[in-house]
């Protein structure tokens, strides 16, 4: 019995020892040629991404492209017949998942990677820069 309690005191103890985990949140902006901005939103865990959200205006419009979800009109000209606010969902939990150091874009900005491409086939260089951004900007 004085084992278990010894035992069941010294995890307590050691529990409360170990280091916690350092939070830190930023934003980052992108804006293109085209003039559409992206604004991706971080939440750092010890310097690595934990959350991302990415959300894109065009030009001269109010709503964003996630605002506009299905109304945005993306999905017939999808080759995977996916809308813009489903396809940043996937990418978005992909860079969650994975992070941004192994995305290799190809000269269109879009990901050459197979597992990226699976749900996201528009241009992702921008959301990119913008994650950077926003990365910088948490440190």
């Amino acid at each position: 019995m004085k084992k278990q309690v010894m035992l069941l005191g010294l995890s307590v103890l050691l529990c409360g020892c170990g280091g916690k985990s350092e939070e830190k949140e930023g934003t980052g902006t992108y804006t293109n040629d085209n003039g559409e901005k992206t604004t991706a939103r971080v939440k750092l865990k010890n310097d690595k991404i934990a959350e991302v959200e990415i959300d894109e205006t065009a030009k001269g419009k109010d709503k964003t492209k996630k605002e506009l979800g299905e109304a945005y009109g993306m999905k017939q000209a999808s080759p995977i017949k996916k809308e813009w606010n489903e396809q940043i969902a996937y990418f978005e939990k992909y860079v969650e998942k994975h992070g941004i150091d192994k995305i290799k874009l190809n000269k269109d900005g879009k990901a050459e990677n197979n597992d990226v491409r699976t749900g996201c086939t528009i241009s992702v260089n921008g959301f990119i820069k913008a994650i950077q951004d926003a990365e910088k900007n948490a440190k």
